[in-house]
């Protein structure tokens, strides 16, 4: 087995050929989703085709990364992978859509592994110790050290042998199907346009007003903007906390200049003025609006929304006490905790209540119907929520 450094596209464009004949690779990514730049950046991908390694550099001027994107979308291919929902996510935001993935995690999890990490695993199942993580070291650097080749090799190497033995695994517990069909959901997945930057969550509205939330924003966006344009991750710019004060108490920007935390680029008196430029036309804007400085930003349920609550809690418990309590107890006999648990867990149970079948897979639904059989529960039941 050899690894091969691939920084230029008559390099990867050999490569490429190569894996366009194999019948499956495993493949893994690294990269920085604003730690160390601005916003969610591919610098390393790994494949292994069984026989070589190559690592192939996305931020080498000589390389058009997209020389490979036929391979990895090729549905002939298998591509072995390991938790692959980020990495899927950024190939997904270059224009690459993979198709016949085959996530190493869907498999542990249903053939009853407790949860780990990949190094765990590969020492537990392989006896192969693959030695300190490089996980979150930079890997914008560039010549990369000798552990991060090693790491980053490392991550990929022994996927294919770990597919090999669970794969067998699943076959003599008859659940391949199982894996098959949870692994097929990642090729009608589609996350170019979600937005990779977003900072802005429901939870930060909580201990703000109406006003103070509106400024929170601006506030955000300007920051956001100066990180952009500093290709630094907004945290590095101006703390998230830092911001929330300044939309509480406003004259902290009059000390703007003196308050610690800030990229030292910005604590200019331009920016400053451009801050409370700023914080004045969203408190005008919050007047004009009719924003409340003292009602809180995060509105409490209405009577309708907190009826709606109780009564889909209402129908969650029912049906988990007389259908998948006991269907899980089965499960659990035979297949184990770790496993049942990612079948139905409490979230998949919710959602298939309320109506939502996007996680309610063909075997679970055999799993309901013949456990159901088994176990004598009301017929008309189980046709109830699987018609919900």
């Amino acid at each position: 087995m050899s690894v091969h450094y691939i920084n230029s596209d008559s390099d990867l464009s050999r490569v490429a050929g190569t894996l366009s004949k194999a019948s499956r690779i495993a493949i893994d990514l690294e990269f920085d989703r604003n730690f160390y730049r601005y916003g969610f950046n591919l610098c390393l991908m790994q494949i292994f085709d069984g026989s070589s390694c190559y690592l192939i550099d996305p931020l080498s001027r000589k390389v058009d990364i997209e020389q490979v994107f036929p391979v990895i979308e090729n549905p002939d291919i298998k591509k072995i992978t390991f938790a692959f929902g980020e990495d899927l996510r950024l190939l997904h935001s270059l224009g690459c859509f993979p198709r016949n993935i085959y996530d190493l995690n869907i498999a542990t999890s249903l053939l009853n592994y407790p949860p780990c990490s990949l190094n765990a695993l590969l020492e537990d199942v392989l006896n192969v110790d693959t030695g300190a993580s490089s996980q979150r070291s930079n890997w914008f650097k560039r010549p990369l050290t000798e552990n991060q080749i090693r790491y980053a090799a490392q991550d990929v190497l022994h996927l294919l042998d770990l597919h090999s033995l669970l794969h067998s695994e699943a076959e003599q517990k008859n659940i391949s199907h199982w894996i098959q069909e949870e692994n097929q959901v990642w090729d009608d997945l589609d996350y170019s346009d979600e937005d990779h930057n977003g900072v802005l969550k429901e939870k930060d509205k909580r201990n703000l007003s109406e006003t103070e939330w509106h400024i929170y924003k601006a506030l955000v966006s300007l920051r956001e903007e100066t990180a952009r344009s500093y290709n630094k991750p907004g945290f590095q710019v101006i703390p998230n906390k830092l911001l929330k004060k300044m939309a509480v108490n406003r004259q902290l920007a009059d000390n703007f200049l003196g308050l610690n935390g800030i990229f030292r680029k910005i604590k200019t008196p331009h920016f400053q003025q451009k801050l409370k430029k700023l914080i004045r036309q969203k408190e005008n804007e919050a007047r004009k609006m009719g924003l409340s400085p003292e009602k809180p930003a995060q509105k409490p349920l209405s009577k309708e929304e907190f009826r709606a609550m109780q009564r889909r809690k209402s129908e969650v418990n029912r049906f988990n006490t007389q259908i998948f309590k006991p269907v899980k107890d089965k499960l659990r006999e035979e297949y184990g905790e770790q496993a049942t648990t990612f079948i139905f867990s409490n979230r998949i149970i919710e959602q298939i209540v309320v109506g939502d079948t996007s996680e309610l897979k063909e075997y679970k639904v055999d799993l309901l119907k013949s456990y159901s059989k088994q176990l004598k529960i009301d017929r008309s039941l189980v046709d109830e929520l699987l018609s919900a």
